[in-house]
């Protein structure tokens, strides 16, 4: 079977527009005064630091903003039997400090507010370090778009997701990035990521994230609502509430665009 990285550019840089380079922000389909929890966090492999954020959701016209959450009780434990509670730290936001995120570990999020129990779980999977950012050039109906492309060696056998962030004179852009290794298992992975966004001599910052097939697939949920399709929930790694839980890898690499 070819692989992405045999096809010719242009018809690569399409399939790969296609695929999930969607910037639209999804409305979750709640009913009027519903309110639920939205929980978000991360465990990122080689760091110890990490972050959980609590909230609810709100009625569209409510003019206060995000009901955040400060009286949950958070606990992080990994498939060692580590376990760490988290300070709250405000703004809905919990941390945990001296808790390392290992390569191949499991970690579960545990939340209990209001009477209530979430809990997820999520595996950090290999590390997969961004080899390099290629630029290229992409003409793109009246307009010429670069193209950044993260090239990484790809581990064969192995399921690999990958969720990209990017950041234009390390202001973050909007838009969900994901890849996969579908078509390129084992290869060198050349999947570009289009940057409508970016000028001659812009700073352009890739943040390279590896995840596990859950949180993929929470994040293509995302993408994958349009205009011409009704907006549902994706499917969260939690029971109970909205959000999800990551345990991840991390690389970042930076480029200036020529």
């Amino acid at each position: 079977m070819r692989t992405f990285r045999q096809l010719p550019v242009y018809l690569f840089a399409v399939l790969a527009l296609l695929a999930v380079s969607c910037e639209k922000v999804i409305d979750l389909d709640l009913e009027e005064g519903n309110e639920q929890f939205v929980i978000e966090g991360f465990v990122t492999e080689g760091e110890s630091s990490h972050i959980v954020t609590v909230s609810k959701t709100i009625a569209l016209e409510n003019p206060n903003g995000v009901p955040l959450v400060n009286n949950a009780v958070v606990i992080l434990t990994d498939n060692l039997g580590n376990t760490q509670t988290l300070t709250s730290i405000g703004n809905g936001q919990y941390q945990a400090t001296g808790y390392p995120g290992v390569e191949g570990r499991t970690y579960t999020l545990s939340v209990s507010v209001d009477g209530q129990v979430f809990q997820a779980s999520s595996t950090i999977p290999g590390v997969v370090p961004i080899d390099t950012l290629m630029i290229e050039n992409f003409i793109f109906g009246p307009d010429t778009v670069p193209m950044i492309t993260p090239a990484r060696f790809d581990p064969a056998g192995v399921a690999n997701y990958y969720q990209f962030l990017m950041y234009r004179n390390n202001e973050r852009l909007s838009g969900y990035n994901l890849q996969d290794d579908q078509f390129t298992d084992g290869n060198y992975q050349l999947q570009p990521l289009f940057a409508f966004d970016f000028e001659s001599g812009d700073t352009a910052r890739v943040e390279m994230f590896g995840i596990d097939k859950p949180v993929f697939k929470y994040f293509y949920a995302l993408a994958q609502n349009s205009e011409d399709v009704t907006p549902a929930n994706p499917t969260s790694n939690f029971t109970g509430c909205l959000g999800y839980f990551s345990a991840r890898t991390k690389s970042v690499k930076t480029v200036i665009i020529p």
